[in-house]
């Protein structure tokens, strides 16, 4: 606990050690400010854009008891140091260790580029997306059990490097990483592989393959086993009509996993006011029969700025033998 608080300390002492540096830039230079999507960017001789929110939840069910919660609380700085050289960092001061992303990206060009640190897994289109951004509150139990970063408790991150880029209606991602998790050294002699690929022909539509092939330790016989993964998804933006679909499998040792979602959205009125409905499916074991659950959800959403927004979710849970029950979810997340 104590390393806890002195790391938050000390990120928190970094993070206004360089707003301060950036505001002394700004006194000895000509300065122009615009507000962006993601936060204020403060143009300099060197540049900054510091952006972050807060998220405040309250869960309403029978057992455990009702409860208000404070769900994330994200900072974040990034900029350019060189034309072609960029950094972020992003911490998270609910979480214990608090660092999220620390990263550093090569633009080399469209088509190649190079990004090394703490960052999000190239997995699954639900598991990339910024917390921030999801149109429901919660982020689908398939995505949250299986996917590399997720499937154990490292807010969909690891450490290493990827090289990215864009080739005509092709987006791709491939890298090497510890596999071990957010903020920890590798545990075995093996990196793990990770890529996706997405294809956007034009219409809103896109399509994605993500695959992930590791190793993870097993502590109890000291061996390493197969830890591997296979991502299918789908988005299509027509209008005020949104499609989210996903399919993930998974290898853990012996163990075979599934699991999806589909996730629909219309727009009432655009960027204001917005009705939604998912369901999302998940198996632990396919040779273990009657262990399926899904989780239905119908959800609202209010969008005050871009940044900042309202939400509401009546989630009904099914899993297998276990009694059914539902859960109300009342979110506000103020970002800037």
């Amino acid at each position: 606990m104590k390393f806890s608080r002195s790391f938050m300390m000390i990120t928190l002492t970094g993070l206004l050690t360089l707003v301060a540096g950036s505001e002394r830039l700004a006194a000895e230079n000509p300065v122009s400010e615009s507000p962006g999507a993601q936060g204020q960017t403060i143009s300099s001789s060197l540049p900054l854009k510091i952006s972050g929110f807060a998220q405040l939840l309250f869960t309403g069910q029978k057992d455990p008891a009702n409860t208000f919660a404070v769900r994330r609380a994200r900072i974040s700085l990034d900029g350019r140091i060189l034309k072609k050289l960029s950094f972020k960092v992003q911490a998270d001061l609910t979480r214990s260790p608090v660092l999220l992303d620390a990263l550093a990206e090569v633009m080399l060009d469209e088509k190649f580029n190079l990004r090394a640190g703490q960052f999000l897994v190239p997995f699954s289109l639900e598991s990339t997306t910024s917390a921030g951004r999801l149109l429901t509150i919660n982020r689908s139990r398939a995505v949250d059990l299986l996917a590399p970063g997720r499937d154990n408790n490292s807010a969909g991150r690891d450490l290493g490097l990827v090289v990215f880029g864009r080739l005509s209606i092709f987006q791709y991602s491939l890298g090497l990483l510890n596999g071990a998790g957010i903020n920890k050294k590798d545990d075995n002699s093996h990196k793990d592989f990770a890529g996706r690929l997405v294809v956007s022909p034009g219409g809103g539509l896109s399509l994605g393959l993500s695959v992930y092939r590791g190793q993870k330790l097993d502590t109890g016989t000291s061996t390493n086993l197969a830890r591997n993964r296979l991502g299918l998804e789908a988005s299509w933006d027509f209008r005020f009509f949104h499609l989210w679909a996903e399919y993930i499998e998974a290898r853990d040792g012996l163990i075979e996993k599934y699991g999806w979602y589909v996730q629909t959205a219309f727009d009432l009125q655009s960027g204001k006011y917005q009705l939604l409905l998912k369901l999302d499916s998940f198996q632990p074991d396919r040779n273990l029969p009657g262990q399926r659950s899904e989780v239905y959800t119908a959800g609202a959403n209010w969008f005050l700025s871009q940044a900042s927004k309202v939400q509401a979710n009546l989630e009904y849970h099914h899993r297998g033998v276990e009694p059914d029950h539902s859960v109300l979810l009342l979110h506000l997340q103020v970002g800037f």
